[in-house]
């Protein structure tokens, strides 16, 4: 199914496909900034590769395309035992603030609801305002009791 983002540019989410490793890694070539934020996407291209191929192998991935190139990806990892899942996400310079992420992280969250989850979390950059504002607004909340100078951790309570 076809959206469009905010500046009215169609795009498509759907879940990530065994073929679309290339495409996915590609975007990561090209991401900046390379490990801003935990040292992430990683800055050597063979690290960076062997991380998209572990968070292939580890999640539940979803993409956002655009004429043919990924400028999206959020991921979630979970642990069913806890029935919680870390949430991860990247939306390419070109496409940051469009709507692109609200979108990849109501596909996740809607995934993770199906799984049988009951939580979602994410660490975030303590100054890191424009990701905290998104996340605020899907309904994370801080985990007062873990956070530091750098980071903070935000947890989201999945609806039943």
């Amino acid at each position: 199914m076809t959206l469009l983002d905010k500046n009215g540019c169609p795009f498509e989410v759907r879940k990530c496909e065994t073929g679309d490793s290339v495409c996915l890694i590609e975007m990561y070539d090209h991401f900046t900034p390379k490990g801003a934020f935990q040292g992430m996407p990683p800055r050597d291209k063979n690290s960076s590769d062997k991380w998209i191929q572990d968070m292939l192998k580890k999640g539940i991935n979803f993409l956002a395309w655009r004429s043919g190139k990924v400028i999206g990806h959020v991921a979630i990892f979970p642990d069913f035992d806890r029935k919680n899942a870390e949430y991860l996400i990247f939306v390419s310079l070109a496409a940051r603030g469009s709507g692109v992420g609200k979108e990849l992280t109501r596909r996740i969250l809607r995934c993770a609801g199906e799984l049988g989850l009951k939580t979602v979390w994410l660490t975030v950059d303590s100054f890191n305002f424009r990701a905290t504002r998104l996340y605020k607004k899907i309904g994370f909340k801080f985990c007062e009791t873990y956070s530091s100078a750098s980071e903070r951790m935000m947890v989201l309570k999945l609806e039943d």
